[in-house]
């Protein structure tokens, strides 16, 4: 029970210094603490064949859009499509989300 209340109190901490820094722009941070969730979910989800969590990859990929780095965004999104899936409403959005920003830079790169 107390690693699990530690672990809910660390996701807790990183989802509001994510937010935190999302706030003040400092988005290099930002970027570079989701990818190490990203690598650590993954690990994770290898381990135990639970699905990963979605937050971590659409917060990326909206790190990505502030900096108009469509490749990258799209990239994250085709990662997380390739992983498998915690239960709940996100992993269609973020299909969603891809499907039409492939679209998207397809239009743009015609």
């Amino acid at each position: 029970m107390a690693a699990t209340t530690a672990e809910a109190q660390r996701i807790d901490d990183l989802v509001n210094e994510i937010k935190r820094l999302k706030r003040h722009d400092q988005l290099q941070l930002a970027e570079d603490m989701l990818l190490a969730e990203v690598e650590r979910q993954e690990a994770s989800a290898k381990a135990t064949g639970f699905g990963v969590a979605p937050w971590y990859y659409e917060q990326l990929a909206i790190v990505y859009a502030k900096q108009k780095r469509w490749d990258q965004e799209i990239s994250i999104l085709q990662r997380y499509d390739g992983q498998p899936k915690a239960p709940g409403a996100k992993p269609a959005i973020l299909k969603a989300r891809l499907a039409q920003k492939l679209a998207r830079f397809q239009e743009a790169t015609a």
